[in-house]
């Protein structure tokens, strides 16, 4: 992946400001998982390799057989960080689309 940039995940400002049906692109921390509903911790980015915690509650959809990219659904466990691909269906909530999980990279501040 030489010369790749990774995506930029929008601010705690942007999401809160996403309107339902919107796209958004967010990194979290998982808290916890109950079959197909996510719990998770809204991350600000700080460096490519760097989240910040935010203290934002974020509810994620992950539906069966949903893409996962650099893991696989065994690796969605708390404390995990994922870069998710959504779209907003109320405040707060995210169905995801698309799913990275980058626990191996990211770290938390």
């Amino acid at each position: 992946m030489m010369g790749h940039t990774p995506p930029v995940p929008m601010t705690a400002a942007q999401f809160a400001a996403a309107q339902t049906g919107q796209s958004v692109q967010i990194s979290v921390r998982v808290i916890s998982r109950n079959r197909a509903n996510i719990s998770a911790e809204l991350l600000q980015h700080q460096t490519a390799s760097v989240g910040k915690r935010t203290g934002r509650r974020v509810e994620l959809y992950f539906a069966d057989g949903t893409p996962t990219i650099m893991g696989s659904v065994p690796d969605i466990k708390p404390g995990a960080i994922l870069f998710v691909y959504g779209i907003v269906t109320k405040p707060g909530h995210v169905d995801v689309k698309r799913l990275v999980i980058d626990s191996r990279f990211v770290h938390v501040v």
